[in-house]
C-alpha cells in the first residue's frame, strides 16, 4: 500500500521530519510492505453486505504492527498470541490506555475503527502519553475513503477526520501529529480486482487456497468484532 494523503496537525510533519526522520521512514516502509490483496480477506456477515469480500481492518492493523515490532515499536511478548505487547499506561483497577507503538518518543496509532476513535487518538490519548513523558509527537495511520468503501460498516476515513481539524482548531495542549491516509497502489488495485472476480466465480476455491479466515456466518458486524486468526 502507499500513503495517498497526509495532514500536518500543529506542525507535525515539519517536527517529525526534523526530529524523527528515521521513525517516519519506518512507518512509510511498513505501509509499503502492507499488501492490499492479502488484506482482501474478510467475508462480511453484515446484512447489507453479507457474503461480500472486504478488506480486513484487523489484518492490516496486525501486519503493520508485526513489521514495526521488529524495529522496536513494541515489546516482545513470547507468551502472547501476537508475540508483542503494545505500550500501556495503567491507572489501577484494570483501567489503562494503550498505544499501537512508541519509539524514541514518537507515538503511533493505527486506526481502522469508528470515526470517534480517530479524534480521540489525537486530541486525547496522545496528550495523556505526552503528559506522562512517553511521547512528544504522534503519527496516526488511517484509511482513505476509497479503501473504506470496501470495508466493514463503521470504519471511518481520512477525509472524515479533516472535518475535525477544520472546525476544532488547535489548542495549547495539543502535540505535533502527522496523519497518514493510506490506500492501494495501482498494481494492488489490479490484483484486488482480479481476486474479487475470482471470488465471485469460485468462492470455495478462493477460501481454501488463499487462507480467507472470515467465514460468512462466523463474523459479527463492525471492525472490532471479527475472528481473524493470527
Amino acid at each position: 500500500m502507499r500513503v495517498i494523503s497526509s495532514y500536518s496537525f500543529k506542525g507535525g510533519e515539519e517536527y517529525i521530519k526534523k526530529h524523527h526522520p528515521n521513525e517516519l521512514k519506518e512507518i512509510y516502509d511498513a505501509i509499503s510492505k502492507l499488501n492490499g490483496a492479502d488484506a482482501l480477506c474478510k467475508i462480511s456477515a453484515e446484512k447489507t453486505m453479507k457474503g461480500k469480500l472486504l478488506y480486513s481492518p484487523e489484518k492490516m492493523n496486525y501486519d503493520l504492527k508485526a513489521f514495526l515490532h521488529k524495529r522496536g515499536w513494541t515489546e516482545a511478548n513470547p507468551a502472547g498470541k501476537k508475540g508483542f505487547r503494545e505500550p500501556r499506561i495503567s491507572f489501577g483497577q484494570g483501567r489503562f490506555r494503550e498505544m499501537d507503538g512508541i519509539k524514541n518518543k514518537v507515538g503511533l496509532e493505527i486506526q481502522f475503527g469508528k470515526y470517534a476513535f480517530m479524534g480521540y487518538d489525537i486530541f486525547s490519548k496522545m496528550i495523556i502519553f505526552k503528559n506522562h513523558g512517553l511521547i512528544d509527537c504522534g503519527i496516526e495511520v488511517v484509511a482513505t475513503q476509497a479503501l473504506v468503501n470496501k470495508m466493514s460498516t463503521g470504519v471511518s476515513a481520512f477525509e472524515q477526520l479533516m472535518i475535525d481539524f477544520e472546525h476544532r482548531g488547535e489548542s495549547n495542549i495539543d502535540i505535533p501529529v502527522l496523519v497518514l491516509g493510506i490506500g492501494l497502489t495501482e498494481e494492488e488495485e489490479k490484483q484486488c480486482e482480479a481476486k474479487y472476480l475470482r471470488f465471485l466465480q469460485h468462492p470455495e476455491e478462493i477460501m481454501e487456497n488463499e487462507s480467507i479466515k472470515y467465514k460468512i456466518n462466523g463474523s459479527l458486524p463492525g471492525p472490532k468484532q471479527n475472528h481473524f486468526e493470527i
